[in-house]
């Protein structure tokens, strides 16, 4: 079945990765080996790496490529290591262990990461949030799942217990204790360049395929997101948002407060007018919220909101 999925873009992108070493060679002579030997280096992360931490010996290779060669054979790169990663992914063992649910949705990303070009290049920098996601994506860093990637190895600071004041202190306590801890959780993320499915019903499907990884993962203790969504005050303001808090909580999960920051801000008020004229008229107070959702509450959620196809 896998080798059936994959033929249709197998050749799209062989054509592709050998565009981007092409470009690469007018810059870097021997382009292949320097993006083999960059992703060597993410070949163990760690069980606390996350997706978006750079090995150093990573980060000094590309160093010296952007030194010698110029941010245009940087991006260049990059583009290369993003596309081998994902033909190196094809035939991982880790790809062939993904639950079949996952690996379904990986195909798909890996066919749209297989159309990236030279259009791509603006984004190929190494701390770019576009890249860093679709890098770990394509090196299975992070985990397709509908609505969302799925980083296996996040967790949350200690500091989150005080961030809520001290009334709530206990209560945090309380839930952190029973979920296990602080580390390690899964956490979802929005990838801003595939956002098909940002809707109900991929992020219940990114539930489920959260509540399938546990058998890979056995070790994590939940799910866990961070967004200014989660606030209460969505749920008035933007009520077609509501769901990506109340589905979660009517199934176990529990959002907390974070702060109030400008991040939050630019966020809340990025793509609509009403949160915009809101927040500058003083009635609206954008804040950072995050959730976390128990491992044994989200796996009882999965089997109780099955999709239709299973």
């Amino acid at each position: 079945m896998l080798a059936h999925q994959t033929s249709s873009f197998d050749s799209r992108l062989s054509d592709q990765l050998q565009r981007a070493l092409a470009l690469c060679a007018v810059h870097l002579p021997d382009a292949a080996q320097h993006v083999r030997a960059f992703l060597a280096h993410f070949a163990d992360p760690g069980a606390s790496i996350g997706f978006k931490t750079i090995p150093p010996a990573a980060r000094a290779l590309y160093d010296a490529v952007v030194a010698e060669r110029g941010e245009q054979a940087g991006a260049c790169f990059l583009l290369a290591a993003v596309l081998t990663g994902v033909r190196d992914s094809l035939t991982s063992d880790l790809m062939a262990r993904l639950p079949e649910r996952v690996r379904a949705h990986q195909l798909r990303q890996f066919a749209r990461i297989a159309n990236h070009d030279e259009a791509f290049l603006p984004f190929c920098r190494l701390y770019s949030d576009v890249f860093l996601k679709e890098f770990g994506l394509a090196t299975l860093r992070l985990y397709a799942g509908a609505s969302s990637v799925i980083d296996p190895r996040s967790g949350m600071g200690r500091s989150m217990l005080w961030k809520g004041g001290l009334l709530q202190l206990p209560g945090r306590a309380l839930l952190f204790a029973r979920a296990g801890g602080f580390k390690p959780y899964f956490e979802i993320h929005v990838n801003r360049l595939y956002q098909d499915e940002f809707d109900e019903e991929g992020r219940n499907e990114c539930y489920r395929c959260c509540a399938e990884l546990y058998d890979l993962h056995p070790e994590t203790l939940g799910m866990i997101a961070g967004s200014w969504f989660y606030d209460p005050m969505v749920e008035i303001i933007s009520p077609h948002l509501a769901y990506l808090r109340t589905v979660p909580e009517a199934g176990g999960a529990r959002a907390m407060f974070v702060s109030h920051d400008e991040q939050a801000v630019k966020n809340a008020t990025a793509t609509s007018e009403k949160r915009r004229a809101l927040q500058a008229a003083g009635q609206y107070r954008p804040a950072s919220w995050s959730l976390l959702w128990p491992r044994r509450a989200q796996i009882a959620w999965a089997r109780r909101n099955k999709d239709k196809n299973d």
